[in-house]
């Protein structure tokens, strides 16, 4: 089992290999992070996502090659990569199965297949077993589910199997976490994994993903087009608080210095009030330290379920907005009325004492805005109220989605997936105040005559490179601190905050911080002290 990402998250790569190593305990897994998302000197200078060598790419492969079965697993962006392994692997040892899983091919099944023996179009776990049994036993595997398989007579393509039960999520093995696997390091191969990469790579904190599905169908997102083979993604699912109470514990048992949990739900808010109350019960009696909730949708931002996840530990918080204005939003079809938005944004500035200012992601560099579109999303940015930051993604189309065809009618040309969608902006008017609203709210009269000057991204206008590098600078710098307030290295990796982990400085600012909300501040809810 391989994995290729441009860091250590890898969570449904960890899920479904602990399953296959459950039932085949030979199974070995790799990790091959072709970069570190989170490196600080690569966020301050903008380098994006990393790649391969053409030495680490035979590497790879003649690790690879020496299996009976290769199974690997990415998403979109690193897809070329993985085709440039595979084909090296076809030359080292033509009898190597190759079976691709992911996100890949499920969105892009047919791209896939072209290089692959076979490719997972669902969930993989159950289905995987169903594969291997049929194939030890040498009996008709090219009918599994979930699968299609290359042969000499075409493509066979099977139905999915139905999405898992929360009763079969409960009964999942654990994800995999410094169990055995192993780590690729350029110019270096494979060795074991240890804590010190889970440092460099994810800092004090532990990513994982509780529930699955998401009630949207945004064009931009590879969720649509789960959506369109199976509806059944639209619903929520989930295993038990305690699963995931106990997945988190088994984390920290291995790394007492995690110091934040981190939720990549594409719609944790979602969840029923009930299951909410259970988890953040469980959460508070049982782990004690803060955690984050990614993939907010405004729609489902609820005063009362903000409360109880505070009083439980939360305290980060990101939130889709994309953009301010209506009509890019129905171009996107995504259904996030401006009132939900700016609803959203008023509640969890409640809490602005209590939480790291919350993240809402913005998409800029849309061909199809006009000028009027532009100057709306940064008219809803500047009216925000403060503190907040936010996640800014140039726009990129991942292949043979809605999105992708959606451009294509209209005769847009945007750049693909796997170019750099956080780096590489294009150093406009527009660009540039998105960046600087971030940390400063600078006075009306100076924002309406820039203002005057923005127009969309994909026209023609001038460039102020070194404009957008300083100021993104003060953007990172200010983000940074935010982070730093409350000791939280979840988006600052590295061997800082394990020093200060280790030298207890954490701990000791953690208890002045607590003592200053109770001094200080007036509480609503019951207690805040978990929340550091």
């Amino acid at each position: 089992m391989a994995c290729f990402e441009d860091g250590l998250d890898n969570i449904g790569f960890r899920k479904i290999s602990s399953y296959i190593k459950s039932i085949n305990t030979r199974t070995k897994v790799a990790y091959i992070p072709t970069g570190n998302l989170r490196s600080l000197l690569k966020t301050i200078i903008g380098k994006g996502a990393g790649g391969l060598s053409e030495e680490d790419i035979l590497s790879i492969a003649k690790f690879l090659s020496k299996s009976d079965i290769v199974g690997i697993c990415s998403m979109s962006q690193y897809s070329s990569m993985v085709k440039s392994v595979i084909s090296k692997i076809r030359e080292l040892n033509p009898s190597t199965y190759i079976i691709w899983g992911g996100i890949h091919p499920i969105i892009h099944p047919e791209d896939a297949i072209s290089v692959a023996d076979a490719i997972c179009t669902g969930e993989g776990e159950l289905a995987f077993e169903k594969f291997i049994i049929s194939y030890r036993k040498g009996e008709d595997y090219k009918a599994t589910p979930s699968f299609w398989f290359k042969t000499t007579n075409g493509i066979v393509k099977n139905k999915n199997l139905p999405l898992m039960t929360k009763t079969e999520m409960d009964e999942l093995p654990v994800l995999l976490y410094q169990n055995n696997e192993l780590i690729f390091k350029s110019n270096r191969g494979f060795r074991s994994i240890n804590k010190g990469d889970f440092i460099e790579y994810t800092g004090l904190s532990y990513n994982t993903v509780w529930s699955i599905g998401c009630p949207l169908m945004c064009t931009y997102c590879g969720n649509s087009k789960f959506i369109e083979y199976d509806k059944g993604y639209r619903r929520v699912r989930h295993s038990s608080p305690e699963t995931i109470i106990n997945e988190i514990k088994m984390a920290i048992s291995k790394h007492p210095h995690i110091s934040t949990i981190v939720f990549h739900d594409d719609s944790f808010m979602a969840l029923p009030t009930k299951t909410i109350e259970e988890f953040s019960r469980l959460y508070k009696e049982e782990i004690k330290i803060p955690f984050a909730v990614f993939g907010v949708i405004p729609n489902y931002i609820d005063e009362n379920k903000i409360d109880i996840l505070v009083d439980a530990g939360l305290n980060r918080v990101r939130m889709g907005i994309q953009s301010g204005s209506e009509r890019i939003l129905e171009f996107y079809k995504r259904p996030t009325p401006m009132n939900k938005i700016t609803g959203g944004v008023a509640t969890l500035n409640k809490y602005k004492s209590y939480m790291i200012p919350p993240a809402f992601d913005i998409i800029l560099e849309n061909p199809a805005e006009t000028k009027e579109d532009t100057i709306a999303t940064i008219d809803l940015l500047y009216s925000l109220p403060r503190p907040f930051t936010l996640n800014i993604f140039a726009l990129r189309v991942i292949p043979n989605t809605l999105m992708a065809e959606d451009l294509k009618h209209l005769g847009y040309e945007v750049p693909p997936i796997d170019q750099n969608y956080q780096t590489g902006y294009k150093p406009t008017i527009g660009t540039i105040l998105v960046f600087m609203i971030c940390f400063i709210k600078v006075p009306n009269f100076i924002y309406l005559h820039l203002r005057e000057k923005v127009i969309p991204a994909h026209l023609e206008q001038k460039k102020y490179p070194n404009v957008l590098r300083t100021v993104r600078a003060l953007y990172l710098m200010d983000r940074a601190l935010g982070h730093l307030k409350y000791m939280d290295f979840s988006v600052i990796p590295g061997k800082i905050g394990y020093i200060l982990w280790r030298t207890r400085f954490i701990y000791l600012w953690n208890k002045y911080m607590v003592k200053k909300f109770q001094r200080n501040e007036p509480v609503r809810i019951s207690e805040r002290s978990t929340q550091v």
